[in-house]
């Protein structure tokens, strides 16, 4: 999957990126790393363990070309690194990782298969790589520091019944 700079930070900041990159292949363009790496001289735990999970091959680093990033960029009006996430995915015909809300748009309307935090929270809990206990504190983390409705929270916590 091609992941935005918030999915890995909120992940991270969850304490399940490790977790996901042990499950699924992640992979981020060069400036959705370079985003994350904006944290490191302020020594954020996001931007230190993003770094250490790519030179332990479990994140990979990828270049993008412009060209479908500024369409992509224009058409949904959003920043380089979700449109780089988004450009990527679909030329690399894998699913998006995604919790902005023009990214979520222009996955679904280039017909790609969409995941935000939430859903790879849950989706953790079910392959039974987390705890029940740590998805409802991922969860809660997510609330705390994502801009989740409500209801969004509410209705994965019932998926973990």
């Amino acid at each position: 999957m091609m992941m935005d700079a918030c999915t890995a930070i909120l992940l991270a900041k969850a304490t399940i990126l490790e977790t996901a990159s042990n499950t699924y292949e992640i992979n981020l363009t060069d400036y959705v790393f370079a985003e994350v790496m904006a944290g490191k001289p302020k020594m954020f735990q996001d931007a230190l363990l993003v770094e250490r999970l790519n030179k332990e091959k479990k994140i990979a680093v990828i270049k993008y070309d412009n060209d479908r990033i500024d369409k992509i960029r224009k058409d949904f009006n959003m920043a380089k690194g979700e449109a780089s996430t988004v450009a990527a995915g679909i030329k690399n015909n894998c699913a998006i990782a995604t919790d902005n809300r023009q990214g979520r748009k222009a996955a679904q309307t280039s017909n790609m298969p969409l995941v935000g935090s939430i859903e790879i929270v849950v989706s953790l809990f079910k392959k039974n790589k987390i705890s029940r206990e740590k998805a409802v504190s991922a969860l809660k983390t997510l609330q705390e520091e994502g801009w989740f409705d409500s209801y969004l929270i509410e209705k994965a916590m019932e998926d973990l019944k």
